[in-house]
């Protein structure tokens, strides 16, 4: 019992799908180019859940998982200024499968491959929400300029 449960607790833990979706982005701010590279991971998430029954039996065992993006935005304007920020979003793809997570890891993986465009539309929001954000850094600490 208790090595099913240890199993289930280290499926459970987000591990990197080898995806990376890339967004770069330009605009002027307060008479300066800025220019945005974002950078998502897709992050998997997966959890063991049922149990597998007695011969002769259905089984319940599914695999529940989750797909997120870890956003890293690096920002430049200037000579010198460079900001960059950490973004997470979390539960952006989800899905379950019949069986053992490790057993339908690959068609996990596929499945989240064919999704790509609604991955990128997701980087593309966020990047669109970021613009805000960034200006907001840009400026200097009590001083407003139009934005």
């Amino acid at each position: 019992m208790s090595i099913v449960l240890a199993l289930g607790l280290a499926l459970a833990a987000p591990e990197p799908v080898h995806s990376t979706l890339e967004h770069r982005t330009s605009f002027d701010h307060a008479g300066e180019r800025v220019d945005a590279h974002y950078r998502a991971r897709v992050v998997l998430a997966r959890r063991q859940i049922g149990s597998v029954a007695k011969p002769g039996m259905p089984s319940t065992l599914r695999c529940a998982w989750r797909a997120h993006l870890r956003i890293e935005r690096e920002a430049r304007s200037g000579q010198q200024l460079r900001l960059n920020r950490s973004i997470e979003r979390r539960a952006m793809l989800e899905g379950s499968r019949p069986g053992w997570c490790g057993a339908g890891e690959n068609a996990v993986t596929k499945e989240i491959a064919r999704r790509a465009g609604e991955l990128r539309a997701h980087l593309l929001a966020v990047a669109s929400e970021d613009r805000a954000v960034l200006k907001a850094e840009i400026e200097p600490k009590g001083v407003r300029r139009g934005i």
